[in-house]
């Protein structure tokens, strides 16, 4: 390079969320991964694709979270025993204590480079993330078109930590560079369509509306993984599996809807379920044992609109179902998503439901396949 390329403001946040998501772990030293990190706090095209992709801020931030947890150190070769100093790839717009890990360095480096063939004034989060994933997403295509004796003559270099995260989250690189280059988000998996508003939830792209507006934005800004607290989960998702069906009365009808859908979805995201998991995990086994009975949201949630199964009252409100099974363990569904919990799990609500003549007893029993043993 002639000289050093300025970041642009966004950038500028970028590294601030980098520093916030490296900080717990890694002090002063950013890799890969703490600037994908840092992209998805972002605005702008390069958070759009890697969101519209499946790698949304909720959803990096829970692979990265639980890896400092267990205190596992991130796979991918970031080159991390050859730091660089911040200011030196940044000049004064860097930090004095920041350091870079050897792949951020060149991820930068090239991001300035793409800048300045583009005639750019500044370099931005486009750059930054098209540097971050083109390297692997190129060699992942000569890997594919080798074969044989022509891969054993020359070693690659392995992917760096973001590519590692993106692969964790289910995302390829070379999906996340197409939709930079203006091609239309790919569908995600055959995932029902009645269960992509709980998907969006998790993943971070919505948020639950029966809150006053206070708590939604403190909730969207924590950026709370509902799959590693089911039962806080479940009370959220109650109150929408009733808005959903215009309902205005919420029952254990819904609260068996939320059940099963928050299941289905933490199945096919097992990255965002796996977060803080105990040993052995005994979260989901209410969701586990509805399944074992032949039981899914679709045909519950059939049953419901098409009338088929004759209802009668619950015994008590369907709040206090939630409420006594969240306790003890789970804080108020109200808590800031940062309180110590020890969730209880689906298991007990499961079990109060079937215990009584609730609406939902009433659905499993007509519905299931299989009887509960």
């Amino acid at each position: 390079m002639e000289a050093i390329k300025e970041p642009d403001w966004t950038v500028v946040g970028i590294m601030g969320s980098a520093k916030g998501a490296a900080g717990a772990a890694d002090g002063d030293v950013l890799g890969t991964d703490h600037l994908l990190a840092g992209i998805t706090a972002s605005k702008g095209a390069a958070r759009q694709a890697l969101a519209d992709a499946g790698a949304t801020r909720t959803a990096v931030m829970a692979l990265l979270r639980d890896a400092w947890e267990r205190g596992v150190t991130r796979e991918g070769d970031d080159d991390a025993d050859e730091t660089v100093a911040s200011r030196d790839l940044l000049g004064e717009d860097g930090d004095r204590r920041t350091r870079f890990t050897g792949a951020a360095a060149r991820a930068l480096t090239s991001a300035m480079e793409q800048a300045w063939g583009e005639g750019a004034k500044k370099f931005g989060a486009v750059h930054l993330l098209r540097a971050l994933l083109e390297e692997s997403a190129g060699e992942e295509d000569a890997a594919e078109e080798s074969t044989g004796e022509e891969k054993t003559g020359k070693r690659t270099r392995e992917p760096n930590r973001a590519v590692v995260l993106l692969t964790a989250c289910g995302v390829s690189p070379r999906t996340v560079l197409s939709l930079l280059d203006g091609d239309t988000p790919p569908q995600e998996g055959d995932l029902d369509p009645l269960l992509h508003p709980t998907r969006d939830v998790l993943l971070g792209r919505s948020h639950y509306r029966h809150k006053v507006l206070w708590k939604r934005w403190l909730l969207k800004r924590i950026g709370v993984n509902w799959a590693s607290r089911p039962a806080w989960w479940v009370s959220m998702e109650t109150h929408e599996q009733a808005r959903r069906l215009g309902h205005d009365t919420v029952g254990t009808e819904h609260i068996l809807l939320a059940v099963l859908a928050t299941h289905e979805v933490a199945l096919r995201y097992p990255h965002m379920k796996d977060e803080s998991a105990p040993t052995p995990d005994t979260r989901y086994t209410g969701s586990e044992r509805l399944a074992r009975m032949g039981l899914d949201h679709a045909t519950v949630h059939s049953a419901l609109t098409t009338g088929r199964v004759p209802l009668t009252a619950d015994a008590r409100p369907a709040e206090q179902y939630l409420d006594e099974a969240a306790s003890p363990g789970r804080p108020p569904a109200d808590a800031p998503a940062d309180t110590p919990t020890t969730d209880p799990g689906t298991g007990p609500l499961v079990d109060l439901l079937l215990k009584e003549e609730t609406r939902a007893r009433q659905l499993i029993e007509s519905l299931a396949p299989t009887p509960d043993h």
